[in-house]
């Protein structure tokens, strides 16, 4: 007889690789899919955060100049920013200037920030009801926007924030 011996050689076998290779597979595309949505939220989280700290800014404006917002008729923004001498200290304007102004300023600041298609920036006057969950004799900042990197205008697309003050 030969002397040859049967050697058991260890190894991996090919469909033993390719179904390994084919869960990675799954397992990077369920991490690619987490990534985009973890950016999508990031994103989101950014718009929310910068709804907030420009409504808080409106509101420090209201509370600095509050007579021309304490009247029903609530100053109104022009198409373009009236006054904008009263951006200066050696001009002064009247305080309904510089609310308009200020209102202004600020709808022009919130589309550039939160992009400009179908975002809001308004501010109305609390009297018994309103937007606003708020108290009689405030003014309630609202903002929206889309999220998401959607364009599309359905209310589950919209970020949305709301801040009452009273001047």
């Amino acid at each position: 007889m030969s002397g040859f011996h049967k050697q058991h050689i260890a190894g991996f076998t090919l469909v033993e690789v390719l179904v390994s290779v084919v869960i990675l597979a799954i397992g990077l595309l369920g991490l690619a899919g987490m990534q985009t949505l973890s950016l999508k939220n990031n994103q989101d989280a950014f718009l929310y955060t910068q709804a907030t700290a420009l409504a808080y800014e409106m509101g420090d404006r209201i509370k600095v100049n509050p007579v021309p917002w304490q009247s029903s008729s609530l100053p109104t923004p022009a198409s373009t920013c009236p006054n904008t001498s009263c951006n200066s200290k050696t001009n002064l304007c009247t305080p309904a200037q510089m609310a308009s102004f200020d209102y202004c300023g600020w709808k022009a600041k919130a589309f550039s920030l939160l992009g400009s298609s179908n975002t809001t920036a308004i501010i109305e006057w609390q009297r018994n009801t309103g937007s606003c969950p708020g108290n009689t004799g405030t003014v309630c900042i609202q903002m929206s926007w889309v999220t998401g990197n959607q364009t599309s205008s359905s209310s589950n697309n919209k970020g949305s924030f709301q801040l009452e003050v009273r001047p």
